[in-house]
C-alpha cells in the first residue's frame, strides 16, 4: 500500500497484521507514546495503545510503511476510545 493510494481514496481501508505492526510514534499536550497500526484509510487511523485518550484529544503522528522512503506526519482526533486503543481522524497531513 502507497501512501498516494491512501490519500486518493478516502474510503480505502488497511488491516495490518498484529505479528507484523506498524509503530506509530504519538504526541499528545501531555505525553509521547509508540501505539500499533490497526487500521487505517485516507480519513482515520485506528492505533492500539494501553494509553488513555479522551475523545477530543488532539494527537500527533509519525509513521513510516515498510516500502516507503519518507515518514507521514499527521494531526488528528481522537474519535472513540476502547481498552486497547483509539481511533483518530486526520485533520493535517505534513509533507516533510
Amino acid at each position: 500500500m502507497t501512501t498516494e493510494f491512501v490519500k486518493n481514496r478516502k474510503d480505502a481501508r488497511k488491516l495490518f497484521e498484529e505479528d507484523n505492526p506498524i509503530i506509530v510514534n504519538c504526541k499528545t499536550s501531555d505525553s509521547e507514546f509508540n501505539a500499533s497500526i490497526q487500521d487505517i484509510s485516507g480519513s482515520g487511523i485506528i492505533i492500539k495503545t494501553n494509553r488513555p485518550l479522551s475523545i477530543g484529544q488532539e494527537v500527533a503522528m509519525t509513521f513510516k510503511f515498510p516500502k516507503s522512503k519518507k515518514p507521514i506526519m499527521v494531526t488528528g482526533e481522537v474519535v472513540r476510545t476502547t481498552r486497547s486503543g483509539a481511533a483518530v481522524v486526520f485533520k493535517v497531513f505534513f509533507d516533510k
